[in-house]
């Protein structure tokens, strides 16, 4: 199994942000969780509104791929996150350009940024913010695991499969 680096945080403004300004600082396959964001944003700097202790925000940070792997990493991330979906019962579907709904509700937005010099991005930074227990969004058409599966999730355990099941996932792909 590849080897993977986990900082975990109470509170960030933005788990892709922390990731972006300290990039230096950290290997290819790190990962970055908050239990809460206060600036979480998604595509072209939309907020991302999420409860405190509620979901899963995390950012995920690879290093040194080559450019023309780009698609790659997309489909990466969005299999794995319909996979594990499917894995629990849920039938979801990716939506353009990078959000995961189930019919007609937004369950998961990803963010995906990068720099690149000539050839080879120097680093992306993939978001994720995945509803799990929040009950109540702004959006009118949100939904969380809780709302469609009735129950509640430990959000540890969850993001800890989560996590196996995304590293496993990346694997099979020639990044």
């Amino acid at each position: 199994m590849i080897s993977y680096t986990l900082l975990e945080f109470d509170s960030l403004s933005s788990t892709s942000d922390f990731l972006k300004e300290n990039q230096s600082y950290f290997p290819h396959m790190t990962f970055i969780r908050a239990n809460h964001q206060t600036q979480g944003r998604g595509q072209f700097d939309r907020m991302w509104q999420s409860e405190a202790n509620q979901n899963i925000l995390c950012s995920i940070l690879l290093k040194e791929i080559n450019i023309s792997k780009a698609s790659l990493i997309k489909l990466w991330i969005m299999e794995s996150l319909i996979g594990y979906l499917q894995r629990l019962g849920i039938n979801a579907m990716f939506k353009e350009p990078n959000d995961i709904y189930v019919g007609d509700d937004k369950l998961c937005g990803i963010l995906i940024e990068t720099k690149s010099t000539e050839n080879e991005f120097d680093f992306v930074v993939i978001g994720i913010g995945l509803n799990v227990n929040q009950m109540t969004f702004e959006r009118a058409n949100a939904t969380s695991l809780k709302k469609i599966l009735h129950q509640e999730f430990d959000l540890n355990k969850l993001f800890s499969s989560f996590l196996d099941y995304m590293i496993q996932a990346y694997e099979r792909y020639d990044l």
